[in-house]
C-alpha cells in the first residue's frame, strides 16, 4: 500500500509513538535493499520515504524485515528512509527494555546517478517536426524559437528522421545564446540540411544549465493561400515514462486523420479498432525501438477502411510520446493533439523515479 503525506502531518504522527533508545533497527542498506533487525512482537513495519529535498513522503507497510530501494536517479542524490516496527499492545520486546506500542530508526540511503536513466531524461523532445511537400502543392514545415531563461543555456538540437532508430550520428546543431537574443528558425529541419518527418530533441550540454530556454514550436503548411499552423508543446521524456492510451476519433471527409508516435524506450504498441456502435472490430500490434518515429493515416495504422464516427483506441507498452493530427483537407491547416503527460516538469537535470 502506497500514499503520499505531507513531512508537518508525518511527524505529528510519530510524535504519537513513544521512542526508546535502546529499540535498535540497525538499519542497513546492502545491494539496494535496506534491511533492519527483526523486532520480537512486531506485527508489521512503517517505511517511510523521502526522495531528494522533497517533502512528499510515499508510505510503505510490510511484514518482512527488508524493503527494496527500486529507484533510478539521474542525477547524484539521496533518499530518507524512517522505519517503525510496530508491536502489539503490551507485549515486552526483547529487543526494547520496556512494552512500547512501536520503536523508529532512520537512515540517508545515496542514489547514484544512472547513465541510462539520466539520457533518458536530460532532454526535451518535439515528437513530430518536417520539411516536405504537402498535400496539395503546401510546404509542410517546422518553425522553432529558442528564448533564454537563464544563464548558461546552451546545448545541441538533434533530429531523429522518421521510420528509423535513432542514434548518436543523427544530424544535429549546437545552440547558444548571444547578448540573451532569441535564436528563430523559420524551417529548423531545412536549416540542419535535412527534409522529410521526424523528431527533435533539445539537449543541454554537459556542465549547461539543466532547465532548457523556454521552446517555442509551430508545425505549419505553407501554401498559396496562406500559411495554416498549430502550435507544438515541447515534450519532457520524465513526464512520459508511464504509457498514455490515446483515443482517435475518425472525423468526417472535410478532414484527413493521422496517428504518429515518438518512442522513448523500446515499446509495444496495440490498436483496437471499433465501429461507430461501439462493437471492436480489430486488433493490430506492433513492437517499436527506443527513439523511433513514425506518422501513418489512421487507415494505414489501423490496417482497413475507415469512416466517420469510427475510433481507435491506442495502447503501449514502455515510454513513448502518443499524438494524432486532424487536418482540413482545403486549407491543410493541422490540428496537433498529444496524449496528456502523467506529470509535469521542468528541471531535466534532477529526476529520481
Amino acid at each position: 500500500m502506497t500514499r503520499a503525506v505531507r513531512l508537518t502531518a508525518f511527524l505529528s504522527l510519530l510524535l504519537a509513538f513513544p521512542l526508546h533508545a535502546s529499540c535498535n533497527l540497525g538499519l542497513r542498506v546492502e545491494n539496494g535493499v535496506l534491511h533492519w533487525n527483526a523486532v520480537t512482537g512486531a506485527t508489521e513495519y512503517w517505511i517511510v520515504e523521502s526522495l531528494g529535498n522533497s517533502e512528499l513522503l510515499r508510505n510503505y507497510t510490510t511484514r518482512q524485515n527488508t524493503f527494496t530501494i527500486a529507484h533510478r536517479s539521474s542525477s547524484d542524490g539521496h533518499a530518507h528512509y524512517v522505519v517503525t516496527a510496530i508491536i502489539r499492545a503490551g507485549v515486552q520486546s526483547a529487543d526494547t527494555d520496556n512494552s512500547l506500542d512501536a520503536c523508529t530508526g532512520a537512515i540517508d540511503v545515496e542514489l547514484p546517478a544512472d547513465a541510462a536513466f539520466r539520457a533518458l531524461t536530460r532532454r526535451a523532445v518535439l515528437p513530430v517536426v518536417g520539411s516536405t511537400a504537402g498535400a496539395f502543392g503546401g510546404k509542410f514545415k517546422t518553425a522553432l524559437t529558442l528564448v533564454p531563461t537563464a544563464a548558461n543555456q546552451r546545448g545541441r538540437i538533434v533530429f531523429h528522421p522518421a521510420g528509423v532508430a535513432g542514434s548518436a550520428n543523427d544530424p544535429s546543431m549546437p545552440f547558444a545564446f548571444t547578448n540573451a537574443q532569441p535564436l528563430v528558425f523559420d524551417d529548423v529541419v531545412a536549416t540542419m540540411g535535412q527534409s522529410g518527418l521526424g523528431s527533435i530533441d533539445i539537449v543541454p550540454d554537459e556542465g549547461a544549465q539543466t532547465i532548457l530556454p523556454r521552446i517555442e514550436a509551430r508545425l505549419y503548411n505553407d501554401t498559396s493561400l496562406g500559411t495554416f499552423g498549430t502550435f507544438a508543446e515541447a515534450i519532457y521524456p520524465y513526464d512520459y515514462l508511464e504509457p498514455p492510451s490515446m483515443h482517435v476519433p475518425i472525423a468526417d471527409e472535410r478532414f484527413r486523420v493521422n496517428v504518429g508516435f515518438r518512442t522513448l524506450t523500446d515499446v509495444t504498441m496495440s490498436v483496437f479498432v471499433y465501429a461507430a456502435d461501439g462493437r471492436l472490430l480489430a486488433l493490430e500490434t506492433g513492437t517499436f525501438p527506443a527513439d523511433w518515429m513514425q506518422m501513418t493515416s489512421a487507415s494505414d495504422l489501423a490496417k482497413r477502411a475507415l469512416a466517420p464516427g469510427m475510433w481507435l483506441e491506442v495502447a503501449f507498452g514502455g515510454a513513448v510520446i502518443p499524438f494524432y493530427t486532424v487536418t482540413e483537407n482545403r486549407t491543410n491547416d493541422p490540428t496537433l493533439v498529444v496524449a496528456p503527460a502523467q506529470r509535469r516538469s521542468a528541471d531535466v537535470g534532477n529526476y529520481i523515479q
